[in-house]
C-alpha cells in the first residue's frame, strides 16, 4: 500500500501544517483591536487540541524547529505574569522572525554576479 517513507512524509507534512495553522491563528488574534487574556486562553485551548492529537515528528529544517519552539512558548504564555499587550507584541515579533526565516532565500542577493561567473571561467 504505502511505503514507510511515504507515511513519514505524510506525518511530517500534517504536523508542520498544524504548527503553521496555530501560528497564523495566534497572529490573527493579536492583530485584532480587542484582545483580552480570557479570550486568549480560550483560543489557545481551542487551537492547541488538534496539535495534541497529531503525532509529534522530529523536524530537521531550521524554520520548522523555530516554528515548534514558538508554538511551545505561545502555548505557555497565558499563565505568565505579562500583560496581554506585552504578550501580543512578543508573539507578533516572533511570528515576523519566523516569516523572515521561512523566506530567507528571498532576502539574499548575489552581488557582482557577472564578475563571479567570469572568475569561475578563468579557473577552467
Amino acid at each position: 500500500m504505502y511505503t514507510q517513507k511515504q507515511l513519514e512524509k505524510y506525518k511530517r507534512i500534517k504536523y508542520t501544517r498544524e504548527l503553521e495553522r496555530f501560528v497564523n491563528r495566534i497572529v490573527s488574534f493579536f492583530q485584532k483591536e480587542n484582545s483580552n487574556r480570557k479570550s486568549f486562553i480560550e483560543l489557545r485551548d481551542r487551537i492547541f487540541t488538534p496539535l495534541e492529537d497529531i503525532e509529534k515528528v522530529d523536524l530537521n529544517n531550521h524554520y520548522h524547529i523555530e516554528l515548534e519552539k514558538f508554538v511551545e512558548i505561545a502555548a505557555n504564555l497565558p499563565e505568565s505574569t505579562k500583560s496581554i499587550d506585552e504578550i501580543g507584541k512578543m508573539c507578533l515579533h516572533e511570528a515576523n522572525k519566523l516569516q523572515m526565516i521561512k523566506r530567507k532565500k528571498g532576502f539574499t542577493r548575489a552581488k557582482h554576479k557577472k564578475r563571479a561567473i567570469e572568475d569561475e571561467e578563468k579557473h577552467y
